[in-house]
Parts: C-alpha cells; sequence; structure tokens
C-alpha cells in the first residue's frame, strides 16, 4: 500500500482518508498534529465545499494534512486542488 501512494499522483479526498486510516490516525490524531478543526478534516476528506472557507485556506490545510501522513505536500496539494475546483464548477 506505502509504495502505491507514494508514486500516486492523483489525490482525492478519499485518497486521503485512506492513508489516515492506513496508518490509524484519528480525526482527533490528526488535529493534534495538525491544528485543523476535524470538522475541516472531515470536509476535506470529502471534498465539500459547502462546509470549507475559501481555497487558499483548504491548499494549506491539504498540505498540512499530507506533511502529517508523509507525503509529497506539492503532488498531493495540487492534485487534490484540480479536483476540488472540478467539483465547485460542478
Amino acid at each position: 500500500f506505502e509504495n502505491e501512494f507514494t508514486n500516486k499522483k492523483e489525490w482525492t479526498g478519499k485518497d486521503l482518508k485512506s492513508v489516515r486510516e492506513y496508518k490509524k490516525l484519528s480525526f482527533d490524531e490528526l488535529t493534534d498534529i495538525t491544528k485543523i478543526n476535524p470538522w475541516y478534516i472531515a470536509a476535506i476528506e470529502d471534498m465539500d465545499p459547502t462546509n470549507l472557507p475559501v481555497a487558499v485556506f483548504v491548499r494549506g490545510y491539504v498540505i498540512q494534512i499530507a506533511r502529517a501522513l508523509g507525503l509529497n505536500e506539492r503532488v498531493v496539494s495540487e492534485s487534490y486542488m484540480r479536483c476540488f475546483r472540478k467539483k465547485i464548477e460542478n
């Protein structure tokens, strides 16, 4: 599984959730590490724009989550934001 997400180029909220669960981190543990409200973490994983602030904050949160999960924050944040923007446009 680790090889799969190390080489992954496209990231969604579902993928971040899978890695968090694989690493056995709860919302509270991820909140302690990142200082991000668990409500926002859930909304990021669900890619729910109605429960998230403006995109610049979402990007920052995704970077913090990727860093906490040991992922390539640049690849994850750029890919996630592309998917997120598409979701907002629809």
